[in-house]
């Protein structure tokens, strides 16, 4: 059994440092090429890899650096349009804002007459997570424009700090669609789009093709399902990664693969006992109150009901 390790922002590079010496004494890190190799060979015992999702610049600044000193590859996830317009992605943009306005802007945008109480409880993150992202950025728009609010300063990495992670022959870019929607959110032509055209976006940018994808968000059967896959597999990618937790073996499914989910600040302990459970840590999260899958799930029936 193999483990795909995935990190989004750090920033704190002592502690990925201290993560990643304690990955590599446990593990072989080896690059995204050889894993799918080793899967072929069914030989992913004691080897893992490495995943970043986003492109946010705390990659340039605390993860490159520590994987260059231990010479270390890995993979990095972006959305071209991200990079090529230099913007934020929606939940960085958010980030800082009154929670109750937003909300009342989101009631304005999905029901006028829908009752605040129905969803005040929810994380604002939970309830545009349950929308197409035409409708987040126009919640966004709009709190920008009532109460007067710039657009925050880029924290992602730019097209030519991505070149260059790339010609370190360290770090293999991969696709995350153009602008990480929720793809099961999206209708057919949008899904396929946001796919299809980060995969052609990237290889522009690099001048090579593009082969791995992360699912954004990356629930399997919530986030996206078979319909995304189909368009994976026709377009030729050859790994495809989700966030559920979990080991990869060597029959399981190439473009389904599950990742091991880290934060920064995590502990040892913490890590370990992620790893201890392995794929029945899906299970324990979803005992806990408040988990993203049930909240979501209360908010689309929530939705529905406010349209009939």
């Amino acid at each position: 059994m193999g483990k795909v390790i995935n990190f989004h922002e750090v920033t704190d590079r002592n502690w990925f440092d201290r993560t990643i010496f304690f990955l590599k004494d446990k593990y072989r890190i080896v690059s995204p090429g050889e894993f799918e190799d080793l899967y072929n060979n069914s030989s992913l015992s004691g080897v893992c890899l490495i995943t970043v999702d986003d492109g946010a610049s705390s990659f340039y600044i605390n993860i490159y650096p520590v994987l260059k000193k231990y010479n270390l590859p890995a993979i990095l996830f972006v959305s071209p349009e991200i990079i090529l317009q230099r913007k934020n992605f929606w939940f960085q943009e958010i980030a800082g804002y009154e929670d109750m306005l937003l909300k009342k802007i989101y009631i304005e945008v999905i029901d006028k007459d829908f009752n605040l109480h129905k969803i005040g409880k929810f994380p604002i993150e939970h309830l545009l997570k349950c929308l197409k992202i035409v409708q987040i950025w126009k919640i966004i728009n709009l709190y920008r424009g009532k109460y007067n609010i710039e657009k925050k300063k880029c924290i992602n990495m730019s097209v030519d700090e991505i070149r260059e992670v790339e010609q370190s022959g360290l770090v293999t870019i991969g696709a995350h669609t153009l602008s990480h929607p929720v793809l099961a959110n999206e209708n057919e032509p949008v899904a396929r789009n946001e796919i299809i055209s980060s995969f052609r976006d990237l290889e522009k940018i690099l001048r090579h093709k593009i082969i791995y994808f992360a699912y954004p968000n990356g629930i399997p059967g919530f986030d996206y399902g078979e319909r995304e896959v189909a368009i994976l597999k026709a377009g030729g990618c050859r790994m495809a990664f989700t966030t559920v937790t979990g080991n990869t073996m060597a029959m399981s499914d190439l473009l389904n693969i599950p990742r091991y989910g880290l934060t920064c600040g995590d502990s040892r302990e913490y890590i370990q006992a992620r790893f201890f459970f392995g794929s029945m840590w899906n299970r324990v999260m979803r005992l806990k109150q408040g988990n993203e899958i049930d909240n979501r799930r209360s908010i689309i029936k929530i939705l529905n009901l406010s349209v009939q």
